[in-house]
């Protein structure tokens, strides 16, 4: 079974929807959700096929999954992939709409890719619909690893059927819901999903930011385990973040043991900014008022250099900042 197929058209319609100068054809950035019953099965017609509601729910009884029934009922049929495909949509439709009872992993995917969406956009009717999705993934997601199957492949595996960076929106939403003081359900969230994570690191982070806000003494002895992760890793977005949420509850040598691991890593000007930005709040919280005019001014006469200009890290700027927090 094809899983990828439907989301492949999914990530078309999402990168038209906001960028429209893209060239696509009208079938396939359609929003096949919102089409009639007889326009689809007219178009399915138009495509040599004759069917109807009932024809339909006879025919799909045979099989498991949109997939299987489009690829046996052109088995024997010389159509061209592109007019394949098209049929494959619309029977897809078909199949989201009448065979609720038979909810394929590709069904899935697309109603989850739909929820995000809906999620991105603040069109959500209701906040329950994306948590009865979730609750539906986190039962995918044990049954197959009670059947043996590694954790981490299951979700990836779900991954693959989606437009969506699955893994990175469940980071995002679970952010969203501490920054929105929703405790008891973000902590549900991270037991539910951390264990089938490829990139634990970033759920930790989560976990941190979370005790800092519901057990703020256990904070700082949270917090040493992610310093340990971070001065391993040379993933600059995940140092950064760990030194931001440790602005707060941070360790001084530790934090700046931090910031000289972060130096080598910067890549461009912007990476210096986001850097700085974090180590002059970090001084402002320590009263250091002289340590931190003197980082904000020299970080101020780089304002015409861009964002996007090349830093090394032989750059005098790396001696002030190190100077500044020591």
């Amino acid at each position: 079974m094809d899983i990828e197929r439907r989301a492949l058209y999914t990530a078309l319609r999402l990168s038209w929807l906001s960028d429209p100068s893209i060239q696509v054809e009208p079938w396939q950035v359609e929003n096949y959700r919102e089409m009639s019953l007889p326009l689809i099965f007219s178009r399915i017609k138009h495509l040599g096929y004759h069917l109807d509601k009932e024809s339909f729910n006879a025919l799909a009884e045979n099989y498991e999954s949109p997939e299987d029934l489009v690829d046996e009922l052109t088995a024997d049929d010389e159509i061209e992939p592109k007019k394949e495909d098209q049929l494959y949509l619309l029977m897809f439709e078909l199949w989201r709409r009448f065979e609720k009872e038979k909810p394929s992993l590709s069904i899935f995917c697309e109603e989850l890719d739909h929820q995000i969406h809906l999620y991105d956009q603040g069109a959500l009717t209701t906040f329950e619909d994306i948590q009865d999705l979730f609750s539906k993934l986190q039962l995918i997601l044990e049954e197959n690893s009670e059947e043996g199957a590694d954790p981490e492949s299951i979700l990836q595996m779900i991954g693959q059927g989606c437009a969506n960076d699955i893994e990175g929106f469940l980071y995002d939403f679970i952010a969203e819901q501490i920054e929105s003081g929703n405790y008891p359900y973000a902590q549900d969230l991270l037991d539910s999903f951390s264990d089938y994570t490829s990139d634990k690191k970033w759920f930790d982070l989560l976990r941190v930011r979370l005790i800092a806000n519901t057990e703020p003494r256990q904070a700082p002895s949270a917090l040493e385990s992610l310093y340990e992760t971070a001065l391993e890793s040379t993933d600059l977005e995940f140092c950064l973040e760990v030194l931001s949420e440790s602005v707060y509850e941070g360790d001084k040598d530790l934090f700046l043991q931090l910031v000289k691991h972060c130096i080598p890593l910067l890549q461009r000007e912007e990476d210096l900014q986001d850097l700085a930005s974090t180590c002059i709040e970090f001084l402002r919280l320590l009263d250091k008022d002289a340590e931190k005019e003197a980082l904000e001014s020299a970080i101020n006469s780089r304002a015409t250099i861009p964002d996007t200009k090349p830093f090394s890290a032989k750059d005098p700027i790396t001696k002030i900042l190190i100077q500044t927090l020591s």
